[in-house]
């Protein structure tokens, strides 16, 4: 059972632009050693830790604050009373044991009868220094996990990350009814790397800060008193991490181009990967782009506004190294580098080497072709070795199958992309990729139940009494032949007699029908042994709803970190 470990506020507090976790804010002498505690061991899965605030009542302790000031005193505690008192009510009822380590102004505006009748709660008695010390016992007596050293890369091939976006599954979704395994509340969900399991889809995971504000993925933010502000989210379990596998942190860049500024601070993003217990994690970039969007209107920077970002991507990096050593954090610091040209970058990756990083990461790749990643990479590499020692590099966002031999040749160290998890979905042509290293089309069957579908068909006149019995027919085809009880010309001709009422051009449906041709001879998911073709069937290669297009995105994934890891090249 959980326990509730409850924190007083602090005066001192750090002082730094926006908002940060609460338990960051306070820095006073009991959160500096709650944060030491830290340093060595992750946060107890069994402890959720809550402050009593005088500005704000009861928050959690990952509740994203500004500073502020004012002191608890006698006025403060009686207002805040019957809100405190109804709190603890509800919290009687989910805890075994609170623990309370608060002053005394603190304690007058809780109900301490009913506390003490409950025979749960327990107060930590004495001086600050006294408090501290069995603070420190308390924590120590979880005996929870060591923080792990970030597993250091292969020496003989690119490491490979997958870029995460809340890519969850439902592993008991029946595809024969085309139903989930329970409501959404109840239904367990999991990432779809679980669902590759023994085997392993790349050497970790990265995750971008933008799910903040997005509120999607794991680290998306919930105010409150939700579980999420009581402890941080275990992102190692959430994606099935073992010792061998890293978590990479970045501030997804892209998810800001089109803003003045980044809307991190420097003291945020240290906060965020530190309690999250990243392996790596990288400074605060702003990708110089030639043109943004503002209000829905394509704008061009100019070289000064563009030359700014650079400048300010630079100081980000700087003031990143220095406060993770300030604070002894848990992760690799990893600087990102950006550029204007070739040269520019390779200066700034130099300077990064400069100021002690072990690790650096070129951003904003992804727009350009492969001529200028090729000049840009080559560049910065034959620069970095010149010095005594050099970092390793890793490139964000890219995978380039043309260049995988120059990037190995030059000695990059890892990259990250999710193309070939989104190909699944994303092209018409090329959505599963074959044991034989050939890339097939999926077998389009969209659901009319969809929202989206059913109102496209509609406006386009379609009979969607009709499309449901043909769109049932070409299912139950599929999953026939699957079974050897359909010869291919019959499945074919159901899938076609449901994709030729859906309204497409006679151009797009003589490009699919030829890719259904081909798919459905060769059956390619029959000679892959992986886990989710082995239990999915055929499938895994209908285009139909999430649980089957992000399963076969996984599939592409397993297949392009077999090819990584025997430094095998695959098709584009």
């Amino acid at each position: 059972m959980t326990e509730l470990l409850v924190l007083g506020c602090s005066r001192r507090k750090t002082q730094t632009e926006g908002a940060t976790p609460a338990i960051c804010r306070y820095d006073g002498p009991l959160y500096q050693g709650f944060r030491s505690h830290l340093r060595e061991r992750i946060w107890p899965t069994t402890l959720d830790v809550a402050v009593l605030s005088a500005e704000f009542g009861f928050i959690g302790a990952l509740t994203e604050i500004e500073s502020y000031d004012r002191r608890m005193d006698h006025a403060r505690a009686v207002e805040l009373a019957p809100s405190l008192g109804r709190q603890i009510d509800r919290w009687l009822g989910d805890y075994d044991h609170i623990r309370l380590c608060l002053g005394k102004d603190y304690l007058a505006a809780l109900p301490m009868d009913r506390l003490n009748d409950s025979g749960r709660a327990e107060v930590f008695e004495g001086e600050i220094g006294v408090k501290r010390q069995k603070l420190g016992a308390y924590m120590r007596a979880f005996d929870s996990a060591r923080r792990l050293s970030a597993h250091p890369s292969p020496s003989d091939r690119l490491s490979y990350f997958l870029p995460d976006w809340d890519d969850l599954l439902d592993p008991d979704f029946d595809f024969m009814t085309d139903t989930f395994s329970a409501p959404k509340r109840e239904r367990r969900e999991l990432h779809c790397a679980h669902l590759m399991h023994p085997d392993k889809i790349a050497d970790g995971i990265l995750v971008s800060l933008a799910q903040k504000r997005d509120s999607k993925g794991p680290l998306k933010y919930v105010g409150g008193l939700d579980s999420r502000t009581l402890r941080p989210f275990n992102l190692r379990q959430h994606y099935g991490l073992d010792y061998t596998q890293g978590l990479f942190g970045d501030c997804g860049a892209f998810s800001y181009v089109n803003e003045d500024k980044p809307p991190f601070s420097i003291d945020y993003v240290v906060s965020l990967y530190d309690l999250y217990n990243f392996d790596y994690g990288a400074s605060i970039d702003h990708i110089p782009i030639p043109q943004i969007i503002v209000d829905g209107t394509k704008c061009d920077l100019s070289p000064s506004e563009r030359r700014a970002r650079v400048a300010l991507t630079v100081d980000n990096a700087d003031a990143f190294f220095r406060e993770v050593k300030r604070r002894r954090a848990g992760f690799v610091p990893v600087g990102t580098v950006q550029g204007l040209s070739p040269e520019q970058y390779a200066h700034n990756a130099c300077a990064y080497a400069e100021m002690g990083y072990q690790r650096i990461a070129l951003g904003g790749l992804v727009p350009l072709p492969d001529s200028v990643v090729q000049a840009i990479v080559t560049t910065t590499m034959e620069a970095l070795k010149s010095l005594k020692r050099h970092p390793e590099v890793h490139l964000f966002g890219i995978f380039r199958p043309k260049l995988q031999h120059l990037f190995r040749q030059l000695g990059i160290t890892s990259f990250d992309s999710a193309s070939y998890f989104r190909k699944a979905w994303l092209r018409s042509d090329q959505n599963y990729l074959g044991e034989d290293g050939n890339w097939y089309a999926a077998i389009r069957v969209p659901m009319t139940s969809d929202g989206r579908t059913r109102n496209r068909l509609l406006k386009a006149g379609a009979d969607l009494e009709l499309l449901e019995v043909l769109e049932t027919k070409a299912l139950s085809a599929l999953h026939e032949y699957d079974r050897g009880r359909l010869s291919y010309q019959a499945t074919l001709s159901a899938v076609l007699d449901y994709d030729g009422k859906l309204a497409r051009s006679s151009e797009e449906s003589d490009i699919l029908r030829a890719g259904y041709e081909r798919t459905l001879r060769v059956k390619p998911w029959k000679a892959c042994r992986c886990p989710i073709c082995t239990k999915t069937g055929i499938d895994v290669v209908i285009f139909r709803g999430s649980n089957r297009n992000k399963r076969r995105g996984a599939h592409n994934t397993l297949q392009l970190f077999r090819s990584v890891s025997q430094s095998s090249c695959l098709q584009e």
